[in-house]
């Protein structure tokens, strides 16, 4: 499995959280993460995936759900690293969702 660092975290004023992956030189498919059918999308503007709804989940809920579905349909681990950007994101918030990620690796391990 590949290890895709997050490059952003945005949470806007409306509430709705923003996921920017690394893109890499290599194409992505996550403009497609749609058919997966469970309430995430790509936006391509800000690259960034996003909840189709974005009330539906808590932010480390949705987080979780992110990294679950590239795990399944890209064959991809979600990782923080030194350089990823916090925008909007207060630091209680960051590391709630940063102990999300390790959890939600945790329980994939354990499964």
């Amino acid at each position: 499995m590949k290890q895709r660092a997050i490059s952003k975290v945005v949470i806007e004023a409306s509430g709705r959280l923003l996921v920017c992956p690394k893109l890499s030189a290599e194409p992505s498919n996550y403009e497609y993460i749609y058919r997966e059918a469970n309430g995430l999308r790509w936006d391509r503007q800000e690259n960034a995936l996003h909840a189709y709804e974005p009330t539906r989940w808590k932010h480390e809920e949705l987080l979780m759900h992110i990294a679950a579905t590239l795990r399944v349909s890209c064959d991809e681990d979600l990782i923080f690293d030194q350089d990823t950007q916090w925008v909007g994101v207060q630091p209680e918030i960051q590391q709630v969702l940063r102990q999300a990620l390790v959890v939600d690796r945790d329980h994939e391990r354990d499964v």
